[in-house]
């Protein structure tokens, strides 16, 4: 009788992690070459297209492209250390736009806003924020 005390509060905690663990995305799959990842809050994609590094503030997809607004990091630990690559033309206290255009597999930005508006219209995309559910917001 006293192993019921302590069985099923354990089993019982054991199945609340599993189903929090398993509530929980992990990825957003917008191609076979881009994906979200929840945890790292950041896209990945292809090798020759290359990624969008922390922190994603926001973005929206259809089956052409995806659109991102991005407030970098002024450090990238791990795998993010080179940020010298990226041109921030403002430094990292500005928010940053993105464009992927998954049938071309190329990643477009960082960019300003009023050059990403432009690139929008020159590539016909009409994709808004709307403060996507699945982007990892900052707990701080």
């Amino acid at each position: 009788m006293k192993i019921r005390y302590v069985i099923f509060p354990i089993l019982f905690a054991v199945v609340f992690l599993f189903v929090y663990w398993a509530s929980q995305p992990c990825t957003v799959k917008f191609s076979k070459d881009f994906y979200y990842d929840y945890d790292l809050n950041s896209i990945f994609g292809n090798i020759k297209a290359g990624d969008i590094p922390p922190e994603i503030i926001d973005f929206s997809h259809n089956k052409n492209f995806v659109v991102v607004k991005q407030k970098p990091r002024s450090k990238y630990p791990g795998m993010y250390d080179c940020s010298e690559d990226l041109a921030y033309k403002n430094g990292t206290d500005e928010i940053y736009y993105w464009l992927i255009s998954l049938k071309e597999k190329e990643v477009y930005g960082p960019m300003l806003f009023e050059e990403y508006n432009i690139l929008c219209k020159e590539k016909n995309v009409q994709l808004e924020f709307k403060n996507n559910k699945f982007v990892k917001k900052k707990t701080r």
